[in-house]
């Protein structure tokens, strides 16, 4: 005899819920880093927050871009020419995010220290916001998300001699980063 309430049995035989296709017609930038290749997609985030889709979820409906816009921050019109398209995110080890303005009033304020990762071929140094009395690295491995956010951040890559590209916010797939660790605050000192 099992444990299970009959409302949780009824719900285990239910199948998943289908994909939805989005319905907006604007949409978000974003770009999508994996070694060797740089996907740049348009998405409709009016249902949610960037960080919490891919946290959520494996599969994103993004519009694949051929030409970068002149200005990814603004979001653009859907056109004749796209198409919705299935987006495996596994493979994103760093995902740049559009610029967003965000309520000063709502923003939850936490200590910032500096942090290093490699994840790839890349380098992604910049802050990280945690509570007080905890070290950065340790608290991100410990949090047991796919993707975390670093500010500030300054993505190398090295592949590319002297590349070097500075963001707002790099979301960085920590199951696939290979070492992080703290930045000690005579290092961040001396590069800021």
């Amino acid at each position: 005899m099992g444990f299970f309430s009959r409302g949780r049995r009824g719900q285990d035989s239910e199948e998943p819920p289908a994909a939805v296709e989005p319905t907006g017609t604007s949409l978000s930038v974003v770009e999508f880093w994996a070694a060797g290749q740089r996907t740049l997609a348009g998405m409709d985030l009016s249902q949610g927050r960037l960080t919490d889709l891919i946290n959520r979820q494996d599969i994103l409906p993004v519009v694949l871009l051929n030409e970068r816009p002149e200005d990814h921050s603004q979001p653009i019109e859907m056109g004749p020419g796209h198409t919705w398209t299935q987006f495996l995110i596994w493979d994103a080890l760093v995902i740049l995010p559009p610029p967003q303005q965000t309520d000063p009033l709502r923003r939850l304020h936490r200590p910032r220290q500096p942090v290093e990762a490699v994840i790839g071929p890349f380098s992604v140094s910049g802050m990280v916001h945690v509570p007080p009395g905890a070290q950065a690295a340790g608290f991100l491995l410990r949090q047991n998300l796919r993707f975390a956010p670093v500010t500030r951040a300054t993505v190398r890559d090295s592949g590319i001699d002297g590349f070097e590209q500075h963001a707002d916010v790099v979301l960085v797939n920590m199951r696939r980063v290979e070492t992080m660790r703290d930045i000690g605050l005579e290092e961040a000192e001396a590069t800021s």
